[in-house]
């Protein structure tokens, strides 16, 4: 991946939003640094000091918890040109509450936090910027809460699919169990009646 192409890629998606300025690109630019993950490798520990933000330039990530019996909970996947990072952590001096890490070869541009303040002082539009970011979250974190607990797991798997086409070639089985909050043996069940559904409408 090279470094000027991936900047490139962040750049785009910043003015999508915030439009800046060519010397204020520069800036932007000159704070993030690129970092090429290999599979199953971590750029963020659960129970560690975090400091840093990524910006995914490709590949995927998985953003979970280990609970106090070991078990993982998935919050989310990590795409191309999505956010990944423990908010809590990087904005206050805890360890983080989650573990981020590569499910396969990916492209990350990070930022520290002294950076990210330092980039707020010299180009304030991104402040802006990082609030629409913060409440999009909020409401796909808001989203998937109400259907954890309002909605079946059919209805969750059928609203993951849908939001993220050709995600169970890129994701195990049982990631999606973790995140639908369900066992892998019961996503495999599930599955079967739905394809069982869709050929008997044929």
């Amino acid at each position: 991946m090279n470094e000027l192409t991936a900047k490139k890629q962040l750049l785009d998606y910043i003015n999508e939003r915030v439009f800046l300025s060519e010397e204020e690109q520069e800036l932007v630019a000159s704070a993030f640094k690129l970092k090429p993950f290999k599979k199953k490798e971590f750029f963020l520990e659960q129970g560690k000091p975090n400091k840093l933000e990524g910006f995914v330039v490709s590949g995927t990530f998985r953003v979970f918890h280990i609970d106090n019996k070991l078990t993982e909970h998935v919050l989310y996947f990590g795409f191309k040109d999505w956010w990944v990072g423990d908010s809590a952590s990087f904005n206050s001096d805890i360890p983080s509450f989650l573990t981020i890490q590569a499910m396969e070869e990916s492209w990350l541009l990070y930022i520290t936090w002294e950076d990210k303040e330092q980039l707020y002082e010299t180009v304030p539009k991104l402040e802006r910027l990082f609030r629409i970011i913060t409440m999009r979250t909020l409401t796909v974190l808001q989203k998937r809460f109400f259907l954890t607990v309002g909605a079946s797991a059919e209805d969750r798997y059928q609203e993951l699919i849908q939001r993220h086409p050709g995600i169970e070639q890129l994701v195990p089985q049982h990631q999606i169990a973790s995140y639908l909050g369900i066992l892998p043996e019961s996503l495999s069940r599930m599955k079967k009646l739905l394809l069982t559904k869709t050929k008997n409408k044929f």
